[in-house]
């Protein structure tokens, strides 16, 4: 759990806030930062940024079929696939082989990878990543806040400000309350979709642009 070390007196200065975990691009890390700023939070935690489709049938893999959480997904064929991915364990497969038939299935469902999470997208125009509010339960004493409840407001009035603009699509815990166009409900975290400056991107070279 990360412990907050929050300013008093005058506004902090864009400097002063700490974002930690992955890495993100230097125009996203100084709107993360207004953002923070904003909310008077000293730290932010980057929790997830763009991932290979193996990342992502990894985290089927011990989230839905190890751990066996419900896999609530908008396209509807995640069900299916972690469904059959828990009889193959049922049977007695190995790891190796669920893993194999998650990573086909996600590469091959319909409306591609990035229909099942948007982290899979690959444009360098737009990057994905994931702030941190919660871990662990929704509720209870297990629940690990990464921001009290009036920070993680006062984070989300600050996003809003920026959505339709730098921040094209926007996703939060639904604790908080969809309100503005652009938002969407999430779990434990702040979904961001910052559109990246273009000349900056294409100065970059490909291998930058895509890793």
């Amino acid at each position: 759990m990360l412990v907050h070390h929050h300013f008093h007196g005058h506004r902090a200065h864009l400097h002063q806030v700490r974002i930690v975990g992955f890495a993100i691009s230097d125009f996203s890390r100084h709107l993360v930062r207004q953002i923070a700023t904003e909310a008077k939070l000293s730290i932010v935690h980057i929790s997830s940024v763009r991932r290979s489709v193996e990342d992502q049938a990894r985290i089927f893999f011990n989230k839905h079929v190890v751990e066996g959480k419900p896999a609530n997904y908008s396209n509807k064929a995640v069900g299916r696939i972690v469904k059959h991915a828990r009889q193959l364990k049922e049977a007695g497969q190995p790891a190796e082989v669920i893993k194999a038939y998650l990573i086909s299935s996600i590469e091959h469902v319909h409306g591609g990878p990035h229909s099942i999470s948007r982290h899979l997208g690959v444009t360098p125009f737009v990057e994905v990543f994931d702030v941190a509010h919660y871990g662990g339960p929704t509720k209870g004493k297990d629940r690990r806040d990464f921001m009290t409840s009036t920070e993680a407001s006062a984070f989300l009035e600050a996003c809003r400000k920026h959505l339709g603009h730098s921040i094209s699509r926007l996703g939060h815990s639904a604790e908080l309350g969809v309100e503005k166009p652009y938002e969407f409900v999430d779990e434990k975290c702040f979904h961001f979709e910052v559109q990246q400056p273009v000349f900056d991107r294409l100065e970059q070279p490909a291998a930058a642009m895509l890793a």
